[in-house]
């Protein structure tokens, strides 16, 4: 449990770091784009994987 928690803490801090050196590096308007592209395609592959699921129980999957 310790590992899980401590990989999300790396995870959080290392976007922290590289979205503050892309912030500074490219600009704080190009930052937010960025992340609105990243929303966008977060949503279109989540979407997709709606869309690709099975539907039904879990018995008539033959699972």
């Amino acid at each position: 449990m310790s590992l899980n928690t401590m990989g999300y803490n790396i995870s959080i801090a290392l976007g922290a770091l590289l979205g503050g050196l892309f912030a500074n590096n490219v600009g704080i308007t190009a930052a937010v784009w960025f992340g609105v592209a990243l929303t966008a395609m977060a949503l279109l592959c989540a979407a997709r994987s709606h869309r690709d699921a099975p539907t039904g129980s879990l018995q008539e999957m033959n699972w």
